[in-house]
């Protein structure tokens, strides 16, 4: 329960006696903080209140002061951390150099230092009154559940195959965390920020939308980041080579060739999934639109446009197939790149403009078509 009204010093403080409203203070506030509140005398001068910034004998804010009181009264204040400093300092240095989304560095930033809005930092400011994790239910939502002993943490370790080592049990859970993303390998670091940003990032989906938590899905989400940075890194470093246009290529004889996309609506969660089966001569053989509901994100659109093909495959007794995609999710098959799989991408937008969900048993739009000759023609003109 949120309560935003108290905002001034003024309404804490009884004005007919000019005394701190105890009763007032000790609802708001625990008794500790409570106890520092009725330690400050209370002006009898009668003045407005006004802010003060406390680093400065002005009062006045400043950069340079805060930068000063960063540096003074928050980094130097922890003697704990001070005791395992070489210990932050790997950390840190190892998280700023990792291969993934600035947001995502933040954010195990933010939760490592306890600037995260959990439930029990909001409990603690009485700004709500729930603590418990909204995803096990199980214990205190706060830094350390979410950094380590989450169940539903631990379980996605435990499947991702992350690499735990022992701790004695004197070891802090956010030290535990430190030590363990520093002595892992580059892949096992992604898996690590990556699963915990999106353990929150799902959690403040059920919180704030009331969204269902998939266990399925946040793995699949997981994989297919993962996936994603690993290709764009291969591709960024790898050695230099004369440019060669990618182009779709068409399947043994007797063989068809399945390519799926997804067109994905964010802010209505929906999706509209394509499938477009072709032939050795390049020929559409088949071709199907699929519109799903209440879809999280767009890994969650590409695994299930992959189910679909391999349904629809079924549907249509292919036998030997090929499937190709452009993003990997939780199902494995041959990943293209966006431009090999065009005639796919076409007809999901195609199925998505005209409202067609189902076969295209009068055939596919001239769109489609012509991606889908084009396809073809890139592969008879080759060198």
């Amino acid at each position: 329960m949120i309560r935003p009204n108290w905002t001034t010093i003024i309404q804490l403080i009884n004005t007919e006696t000019s005394t701190w409203d105890r009763d007032l203070v000790y609802y708001l506030v625990d008794e500790s903080t409570a106890d520092r509140i009725f330690a400050i005398p209370i002006s009898g001068s009668g003045q407005k209140d006004r802010l003060v910034w406390k680093h400065e004998g002005s009062g006045e804010y400043s950069v340079k002061s805060g930068y000063r009181a960063l540096n003074t009264d928050y980094l130097r204040d922890s003697t704990y951390r001070s005791s395992f400093g070489e210990d932050y300092k790997v950390f840190y240095n190892t998280l700023w150099s990792l291969n993934i989304l600035g947001k995502i560095k933040i954010h195990i930033s933010t939760l490592v230092n306890n600037l995260v809005p959990h439930f029990g930092n909001l409990a603690r400011r009485t700004f709500c009154a729930a603590v418990s994790c909204p995803l096990c239910k199980e214990e205190l939502e706060d830094s350390d559940h979410l950094l380590w002993y989450c169940s539903i943490l631990q379980r996605v370790w435990a499947l991702l195959t992350v690499q735990i080592p022992s701790f004695e049990d004197s070891v802090g859970h956010i030290l535990r965390f430190v030590k363990m993303f520093s002595a892992a390998d580059e892949q096992q670091k992604q898996i690590i920020v990556i699963s915990i940003w999106s353990l929150w990032f799902h959690r403040n989906k059920l919180v704030h939308e009331g969204a269902n938590f998939s266990m399925q899905e946040m793995l699949g989400f997981i994989r297919g980041y993962v996936h994603n940075i690993c290709l764009n890194f291969m591709s960024l470093c790898s050695s230099p080579r004369p440019l060669i246009k990618e182009i779709w290529r068409p399947p043994d004889p007797g063989v068809i060739k399945l390519n799926f996309d997804a067109s994905f609506l964010k802010e209505e969660k929906l999706a509209v999934t394509a499938v477009l089966a072709r032939n050795f001569t390049g020929k559409i053989v088949g071709a199907e639109t699929y519109l799903f509901n209440d879809v999280t994100d767009a890994f969650v659109a590409e695994a299930r446009a992959c189910k679909r093909a391999l349904i629809f495959a079924s549907r249509m007794y292919f036998r030997r197939l090929v499937v190709e995609g452009d993003s990997l999710t939780e199902i494995s098959y041959l990943a293209v790149t966006r431009l090999i799989n065009e005639a796919a991408y076409t007809l999901a937008l195609e199925g998505r403009r005209r409202n067609i969900y189902g076969d295209w048993l009068t055939g596919v739009p001239e769109s489609v078509q012509l991606a889908a000759l084009q396809d073809r023609l890139a592969w008879d003109r080759r060198s």
